[in-house]
């Protein structure tokens, strides 16, 4: 029925425009006319007789004791359509807000991805596991060997607080000592890391991390080697971050 289609596409549910549709032809009718008219059981129609009352599509008189049902004017619907369209017309200025942020995200993350080009160059040159994260602890890029050491891909830790990583083994002192060295832009290493692959079982290395200024953002760099003694690769790679980045 094209009435009952038209309902529907109002927000109605199928039962609840026969109902009102029911009701619009009787006229005036007790709840068990309006049942048999929409073919349902009384009790559902009841139901939904009630909400469209809250709704405003329905009314009622009492009359020797018999509640009488009555259909409102169809302009109703006319009105709820215009209600939706004022509600909807007042909250585009804040989709629209929505929409614009989301593209300048996306054109800021494309930027970034482009911007840390280098960095993708130097650690898949590298032997050693390197990890690269934004200003804001997010993870932006790591190696193979880093992938082979903790046994993550890239696509799942993109995005994510290096924190994934905690042991819950590494004494808060060593953590104190990362940031503050952060904080002041100096480099940090340390062998008293202890880290978690993704399998659970622990790794302690060489960490040495440090920060790199590039296009106006910041970002840290690990890099994680054998505690052998032979740490001077770190540093030949730090050297080699900073060059790129400056150029």
């Amino acid at each position: 029925m094209q009435a009952q289609k038209v309902i529907e596409h109002l927000g109605y549910s199928a039962s609840e425009a026969k109902v009102y549709l029911a009701t619009l032809a009787l006229g005036e009718a007790h709840i068990s006319d309006i049942a048999a008219k929409a073919k349902l059981p009384r009790t559902s129609a009841q139901a939904l007789v009630d909400k469209l009352h809250k709704d405003g599509l329905l009314n009622f008189y009492v009359e020797r004791r018999y509640k009488y049902w009555v259909a409102e004017n169809p302009e109703r619907l006319l009105a709820r359509i215009q209600r939706r369209e004022d509600t909807l017309r007042g909250m585009l200025p804040a989709l629209d807000t929505l929409r614009r942020q989301a593209l300048r995200r996306g054109s800021t993350r494309a930027a970034r991805t482009h911007d840390i080009g280098f960095f993708r160059i130097l650690a898949d040159g590298a032997n050693q596991p390197i990890l690269v994260t934004n200003s804001e602890s997010g993870i932006e890029y790591v190696n193979s060997a880093w992938e082979r050491q903790f046994g993550y891909a890239l696509e799942e830790v993109r995005g994510k607080d290096p924190r994934i990583l905690q042991s819950g083994l590494t004494k808060a002192a060593e953590y104190e000592r990362l940031w503050k060295a952060l904080e002041k832009g100096a480099l940090f290493q340390s062998s008293e890391i202890i880290d978690k692959r993704k399998d659970g079982t622990h790794v302690a290395v060489l960490t040495t991390i440090f920060a790199v200024e590039h296009n106006g953002a910041r970002y840290y760099v690990q890099i994680l080697e054998s505690t052998d003694g032979s740490n001077g690769r770190a540093d030949v790679l730090r050297k080699r971050f900073l060059n790129a980045a400056a150029a």
